[in-house]
């Protein structure tokens, strides 16, 4: 009698929680077993990202619609806009998926060393162009939606590069900021310049002409030896 008063219970509970809270069923198993802890509408808006994340790799953001976004997502357009007002907040929405995996470049710039700044440099570089690797198509779209002038877009970028930058910028203030005031340079303009060449060289070095000294490598070189020289110029 206690297993079966237990069980009423149970199934009483269950009652009282709307549908949309007691998660997805799992597939291939009866209805109400093992479901997902998950709510709906986290799977769906993932359905939603995931959708439109494979969909930039193939086509530009003026070309992208909805009806795509759906179709690839399976499910309709009216649930669409349930999440995103339109196919532009579906991509920022990758973006910020994105920035989930973004490095602490604030960090590693912060603890640049003079004795180990190439070093440091070089790791810091491959990171920035490994992230890239990983987001190339959304931050590549982020970059050219912000460069038109599309202020969710520029907020976007600013929100990820924006502590990057401001940690260069001390540390090339740290490391040589005499110098500059000299030269009437502010530490910010530098690191601006810095950080645009290593957005841009993330963008492009897929893109290189072959040749034995344009290596991958190569540009990961010279891309260290412009910040070190930045940083700490030889005398």
């Amino acid at each position: 009698m206690a297993s079966e008063s237990n069980k009423v219970s149970d199934q009483s509970a269950t009652a009282r929680v709307p549908e949309a809270e007691r998660g997805v069923p799992v597939r291939g198993r009866p209805n109400g077993a093992s479901r997902s802890r998950r709510m709906k509408s986290e799977v769906t808006h993932e359905k939603l990202r995931r959708a439109t994340a494979r969909l930039l790799e193939q086509k530009p953001l003026r070309e992208l619609k909805v009806s795509d976004i759906t179709n690839l997502a399976s499910v309709s357009p009216s649930t669409f806009y349930i999440y995103f007002a339109d196919v532009n907040e579906a991509v920022l929405a990758v973006l910020d998926e994105a920035y989930r995996t973004l490095p602490d470049f604030a960090a590693m710039t912060a603890n640049f060393g003079r004795d180990t700044l190439k070093a440091d440099v070089r790791a810091y570089v491959r990171a920035y162009l490994a992230y890239w690797d990983d987001h190339y198509a959304v931050l590549r779209v982020r970059n050219l939606a912000a460069d038109e002038g599309d202020k969710r877009f520029r907020e976007s970028r600013h929100k990820a590069l924006g502590p990057g930058v401001e940690a260069m910028a001390k540390k090339i203030d740290e490391m040589r900021g005499a110098s500059l005031r000299e030269a009437d340079v502010p530490a910010m303009a530098l690191a601006l310049v810095l950080n645009g060449s290593l957005e841009r060289l993330a963008s492009v070095i897929r893109f290189r002409p072959r040749g034995t000294d344009l290596t991958r490598g190569r540009l990961v070189d010279a891309a260290t030896l412009m910040f070190c020289d930045a940083l700490q110029p030889r005398l």
